[in-house]
């Protein structure tokens, strides 16, 4: 009687799952269809995060190389604005060159008895501390030290004025006080007019004119 039923109840949970678990036949169908589709979401969502992260290395890599192309750019930049820079400093450097050495010959400062590269001293002291002729010369500065004044530290130079000229070392016509000047000198004969013994003469000696060019900075 027993073995008998045993054997019932193991065909008759075969024959009826969903009666024997007390579930209708609809919902263990529920169930069934129910599984497949949590997987295939689970599925999808690995696919997506996958997907996700793809999205960010490639944005990333985006971005590096747009970062990396940028300081390109600018280090090309600022090599052809420290060419440029270089370029104009070199061409305002020949254009005071030019005009230091042909600047004794001008009507200014040229010696009376048209000496060649002599610059008369007594027209030199008329134009002393003269701020119009800073527009006349392109010089950041424009100065010249006299014979006495050769091997004397710039503090040591006696600055020439009216009432101690001509014992003194430098002649300033005029100094615009810039921060980043580069100097450029011409050796010339320095001639003023000397009285001795009655007699009016030439007093010459060698002299060195001074002129400045001002230095554009990076900036």
């Amino acid at each position: 009687m027993k073995k008998t039923k045993k054997g019932d109840l193991k065909i008759q949970v075969l024959k009826n799952p969903a009666g024997f678990l007390g579930l209708s036949s609809s919902k263990l169908a529920d169930l069934k269809i129910q599984a497949p589709t949590n997987l295939r979401f689970l599925g999808a969502s690995i696919f997506n995060k996958k997907g996700d992260l793809k999205i960010q290395e490639m944005a990333f890599m985006l971005l590096g190389v747009f970062l990396f192309f940028i300081l390109v750019g600018l280090f090309v930049l600022s090599i052809a604005y420290s060419n440029i820079r270089d370029e104009a400093t070199r061409i305002a450097e020949e254009r005071t060159l030019s005009a230091v050495t042909s600047i004794s010959d001008s009507p200014e400062l040229s010696c009376v008895a048209s000496k060649s590269n002599c610059i008369d001293g007594d027209k030199l002291v008329g134009m002393l501390n003269k701020t119009s002729y800073q527009q006349f010369w392109p010089f950041s500065s424009l100065k010249v030290i006299k014979y006495s004044g050769f091997g004397k530290k710039e503090k040591e130079l006696i600055t020439c004025t009216f009432a101690n000229y001509p014992d003194c070392d430098v002649l300033v016509v005029y100094d615009k006080k810039v921060s980043n000047e580069r100097t450029i000198g011409s050796f010339i004969a320095f001639c003023r007019k000397e009285f001795e013994n009655g007699y009016t003469y030439d007093k010459c000696e060698v002299g060195r004119i001074l002129a400045g060019t001002e230095l554009k900075n990076a900036g």
